[in-house]
């Protein structure tokens, strides 16, 4: 957090010029805008096409700059060394925290004028509004909620097996074990650290609970990373990975989802953007695949939320920034983006009916006021670049290396996750 901070503190400086662009005089006709973002899968891209599509119809150009890299960060380097070099892109997929990052050295165009017009305050979920302000501005337009706490799993493996999916640890052990005998995979699994990470993070809501998972990842309390309920979540991580029984392998999720999709593999614990990539490739959730949360999380939402910020840059396209938000915020847009990118819209007055059940039941919980919406930490919604990547890089060590105590790994997890100013 605090070299990101520097880093943008010095770029301010630099772009202290353009800090007056957004009361500047627009040019009336409608310009292109250069749109950077990571939607680099079959159904991301298809998704990011379908915005494109929205917004040319309505005389906006959509100019792309898909970087591809598994959770952006590739998209974040290449964003930063645009920004540094004097071309930042007109709009960019920043999201969680990095937001705020970007806001606070005046990178980022305000949005409060669309916000109003548009009545976000009114029409949206009170998460996502909190989410996308920062300091009585709205710094950015909301897209889609991703529910995280996801199991996909494989309806034809399940029926072989006469399995119903499971909704606890042991009916997971169970079905487990069955489908072994059949000589299917029970779970797709990567070493890739954000993956892990990933799933991780579901384990420890459904271990923890909500309570106790906020401390952890939202207030950063060190001391509550020595609890019981932790080192549960670590000891079913790694057995997690061990229950296929071959040597594990970095994989992209892509390939993971691939799996599934062919039956080599029962189940996915992954983001519903891995729904979005099954459905793009033919499969149905209600033929080929279903979803269920992971043990212990019913009534929970493990959320991350997709927004672009307008970026603050030279060309004075500020009203076309504008009209970019308006345009990707309306429901028409929300509607098409999220069918395919599997997430559900960040409106409260949408027709379920419309939505596949695995979305269905993702926009029920997230809606319910009697549920825990809380943020992921792998996908920087409760934390920094820093943090998120320190912390996936501990959980990779921790599985690949079984020398490594359970003990060992809670405390290194409470020495990197720390709130700010809290003691050492």
């Amino acid at each position: 957090m605090k070299a990101l901070a520097l880093f943008l503190g010095g770029l301010a400086a630099c772009w202290g010029m353009f800090a007056g662009c957004a009361s500047a005089q627009v040019q009336a006709q409608a310009q292109p805008v250069d749109v950077l973002h990571w939607w680099t899968s079959t159904s991301e891209r298809r998704a990011a096409n379908q915005l494109s599509a929205y917004l040319g119809a309505n005389g906006v150009q959509w100019r792309d700059a898909a970087i591809p890299g598994g959770g952006g960060m590739a998209a974040v380097k290449v964003l930063k060394s645009r920004v540094l070099m004097g071309d930042p892109p007109d709009v960019a997929q920043l999201i969680g925290t990095t937001l705020t990052e970007w806001a606070d050295v005046g990178l980022v165009l305000p949005l409060n004028g669309v916000a109003t017009r548009q009545r976000w305050a009114q029409n949206m979920f009170p998460t996502v509004m909190e989410l996308v302000s920062y300091q009585g501005e709205v710094i950015a337009a909301p897209l889609g909620i991703h529910r995280i706490n996801t199991i996909l799993f494989n309806r034809r493996a399940f029926a072989r097996a006469g399995l119903q999916p499971p909704k606890t640890w042991a009916e997971f052990e169970l079905a487990a074990r069955k489908l072994q005998t059949l000589g299917i995979k029970p779970l797709a699994w990567s070493d890739e650290p954000w993956q892990i990470a990933t799933v991780f993070e579901s384990v420890l809501l459904g271990e923890a609970g909500p309570a106790l998972y906020r401390e952890l990842i939202v207030q950063r309390k060190s001391s509550a990373w020595m609890d019981p309920r932790v080192e549960r979540a670590l000891n079913r991580l790694r057995w997690l990975r061990s229950i296929n029984g071959d040597t594990p392998r970095e994989q992209t999720w892509t390939d993971a989802a691939r799996e599934l999709l062919v039956g080599n593999v029962a189940m996915m614990i992954m983001g519903d953007w891995a729904k979005g990539e099954l459905m793009a490739w033919g499969a149905s959730p209600g033929k080929d695949f279903g979803c269920v949360v992971v043990p212990g999380t019913e009534n929970m939402h493990l959320y991350s939320i997709d927004t672009l910020a307008m970026l603050v840059n030279s060309r004075h396209r500020e009203a076309t920034q504008e009209k970019v938000a308006e345009l990707v915020s309306s429901l028409p847009a929300q509607m098409a983006y999220n069918r395919i990118k599997g997430s559900v819209p960040v409106h409260r007055d949408i027709d379920v009916s419309s939505l596949d059940s695995c979305a269905r039941d993702s926009w029920d919980t997230f809606a319910d006021p009697r549920s825990a919406r809380v943020p992921s930490l792998a996908h920087r919604m409760a934390a920094d670049e820093s943090i998120k990547d320190a912390v996936a890089q501990i959980l990779w060590r921790y599985v690949t290396d079984p020398r490594m105590e359970v003990a060992d790994a809670q405390r290194r997890l409470a020495a990197v996750i720390r709130a700010p100013g809290a003691e050492r």
